[in-house]
């Protein structure tokens, strides 16, 4: 399991748009002001609780959680949360910080509830 990003700051699940399978997970701090917006694009399977007091984020080619088919041909690969309490199926997983607030629009641009 290789880590590829680890917080440890309260992430919430802030946006999924389904007409362009894009997760939006993100954390807000007030002292210093700071915020975390991390996007997951081309979802194909989402299982994570809605918040997390920190998160890592890791990939295993290995992982193959139970019950679930992907179907062959699918793009993409397995983003384990937390170790395995939430994981996520998708092509693309970034992250940018800035000192943005609640509503201030996301660097990943206009999505609903960022602006």
């Amino acid at each position: 399991m290789e880590i590829i990003a680890e917080w440890q700051r309260s992430f919430r699940m802030w946006h999924y748009a389904v007409s362009y399978h894009q997760l939006l997970l993100r954390s807000l701090i007030d002292d210093p002001q700071s915020r975390i917006d991390i996007l997951f694009s081309n979802v194909y399977f989402l299982h994570m609780p809605a918040k997390c007091e920190r998160l890592e984020i890791s990939t295993d080619e290995e992982f193959d959680p139970p019950g679930i088919e992907i179907p062959a041909g699918t793009q993409g690969k397995w983003f384990i949360i937390n170790g395995g309490v939430g994981y996520v199926y998708a092509t693309h997983c970034q992250w940018h910080e800035d000192d943005g607030n609640a509503m201030t629009p996301s660097r990943f641009g206009p999505l609903k509830r960022t602006d």
